[in-house]
């Protein structure tokens, strides 16, 4: 989140596994591994003055599910996006992201 609102940098080696799956409806092919949770971070540069904030977030084992916002200016436009995700973790990296996003928002 820091790394967002701060426009980086992102240590996706040491956030993500090499395995790491975007499991997201809207995007069912998207790439898996380290290529594909940095596309997943390179869409946060696309924004101007990103604010993302942890609305509610639940720990059980080794998955954690967190309610998310996002404002920010997009295209000079206002821009919000409500996320929910359910991250499984290896260790201390994130291994699967299940994630419902705002629908038409993140294409």
């Amino acid at each position: 989140m820091e790394a967002i609102n701060g426009n980086g940098p992102y240590h996706i080696g040491n956030w993500f596994t090499e395995d790491f799956r975007l499991c997201e409806p809207t995007a069912p092919d998207w790439p898996t591994g380290h290529v594909g949770a940095a596309k997943l971070m390179e869409k946060f540069s696309l924004l101007v003055q990103p604010n993302l904030e942890i609305l509610d977030m639940v720990e059980e084992g080794d998955r954690v599910a967190v309610r998310w916002q996002l404002s920010a200016i997009h295209n000079d436009e206002p821009y919000l996006l409500a996320m929910m995700a359910i991250y499984r973790f290896e260790g201390s990296r994130i291994s699967d992201d299940w994630g419902v996003l705002t629908p038409g928002k993140w294409t």
